[in-house]
């Protein structure tokens, strides 16, 4: 059992907590029975599971152990210095980093992508990544200027979908057009100010909409280049949350693509 705070593995899970050391671990955190198991139902396995003495699912605890590359037992108050939430249920793993293959990308024949032009708050982008995996959207570009995927609360915010499609984080906008232009995409920017109601988003191409930061809209890069798309609301509302915006015009796309 782990009793020292000075312990190697506990100063790693907190280590992992900041940007920095998951970029160079090539790690993230994840907490929790049901977010560790759903990673774990998508195929990937842990490199370092720490639990609690008073774990209660022994089963669950058994299978996520056996499939980890170490694990270690934590007395109690350790425990409750390396979890950052409150329903961790004694159980905290670091899992490898996923490594997104743009080849993937291309080889499914892509009909709708979403891009994260510098969305900020994590909850927002990890909703962006869990409709956009539920609505069937293939894949999800974010921005340099966007929160990182491996940021704790993003990660819990997907619920684990984070691993059911591709997400390609830290990319320039120009490799983004790039590789939307090679796959003859085309591209639309959300925005309240457009002419484009999001139900006419084209079916006869891959089409992909950019979704901005909470506070400014997407970049100009994006504002200048494409045609905006809006969604029309009454009452005197005058914007949505980025995450529902972006939940809204997917799952219509999908609704569409299945008629």
């Amino acid at each position: 059992m782990i009793t020292s705070k000075e312990n190697q593995y506990l100063k790693l899970m907190r280590d992992l907590q900041r940007k920095k050391y998951r970029t160079e671990y090539g790690l993230f955190l994840a907490e929790g029975k049901r977010l560790i198991d759903d990673l774990l139902g998508a195929g990937l396995c842990p490199h370092l599971v720490l639990y609690g003495e008073n774990v209660q699912d022994i089963a669950f605890l058994e299978q996520v152990c056996s499939c980890s590359d170490m694990a270690f037992m934590v007395s109690e108050p350790l425990m409750k210095r390396v979890c950052d939430t409150q329903n961790s249920q004694g159980v905290i793993a670091a899992f490898p980093q996923l490594c997104s293959d743009p080849q993937d990308f291309f080889a499914k024949a892509p009909s709708l992508s979403l891009i994260s032009s510098g969305i900020q708050d994590p909850g927002n982008l990890g909703t962006v990544i869990r409709s956009a995996a539920a609505a069937g959207v293939d894949a999800v570009f974010l921005e340099e200027e966007t929160v990182d995927l491996y940021n704790p609360k993003v990660i819990r915010a997907t619920m684990g979908t984070v691993s059911r499609l591709p997400v390609f984080p830290d990319m320039s906008v120009d490799s983004i057009e790039k590789i939307l232009y090679r796959c003859e995409a085309k591209i639309f920017v959300a925005d309240m100010a457009g002419d484009i109601p999001y139900w006419e988003l084209p079916m006869n191409a891959p089409c992909s909409v950019v979704l901005g930061n909470e506070a400014k809209g997407p970049s100009d890069f994006w504002q200048s280049r494409y045609p905006k798309v809006y969604i029309p609301q009454t009452n005197g509302v005058e914007s949505l949350n980025v995450a529902m915006a972006g939940a809204i015009m997917a799952f219509d796309f999908q609704r569409r693509r299945l008629k």
